[in-house]
């Protein structure tokens, strides 16, 4: 059976400050958490399946609907490996409020993989659970993902754990 392996998966992303109009300070560590906020990311990363290696590009966004909790919608895509997949993700992220500094987050996901050559595309759910450290203008996170696929094909496992990182700028 072929594994899926993630090797590198880094998001970078630019997180502003709460949109309405009222009070507050725009870009403070404080309201990147705060409802209204936005995070826009782009990611760039590599990965293996099989014995294809894929250089993978995305963008994705995230609103703030209550202080702590965004709700979000991403895209891949996968390249320089066969087949070529895509894929597309519905997710929703808690920051737990520790401190100014320290947000240890849980969050769910959903996730359909598309997949070139007339291959069948593929459900996936999971969660993700890690600490995102804010400093001024900069945050940092590190987590573990556990991805769980709805397919009997051999390049999926049923289940996969990776690590993730973000780093991100406020503004």
């Amino acid at each position: 059976m072929r594994k899926f392996l993630m090797i590198i998966a880094l998001g970078m992303s630019l997180y502003s400050g709460t949109l309405s109009t009222g009070g507050g300070s725009f870009g403070a560590s404080s309201n990147v958490f705060s409802k209204g906020s936005v995070s826009l990311g782009v990611k760039l990363g590599s990965a293996s399946v099989g014995s294809e290696d894929y250089t993978i590009l995305g963008l994705n966004g995230s609103y703030f609907v209550l202080d702590n909790l965004s709700v979000g919608l991403g895209y891949e895509k996968w390249y320089s490996g066969n087949p070529d997949i895509q894929k597309a993700t519905l997710e929703s992220t808690y920051f737990i409020p520790a401190s100014e500094v320290v947000r240890p987050y849980l969050g769910l996901f959903y996730r359909r993989i598309m997949i070139s050559d007339g291959l069948d595309d593929v459900n996936a759910y999971g969660y993700r659970a890690g600490i995102a450290f804010v400093k001024d203008r900069l945050i940092f996170s590190v987590g573990i993902v556990q991805e769980r696929y709805e397919s009997d094909r051999a390049i999926f496992d049923d289940t996969q754990t990776y690590m993730e990182t973000t780093v991100g700028v406020t503004f």
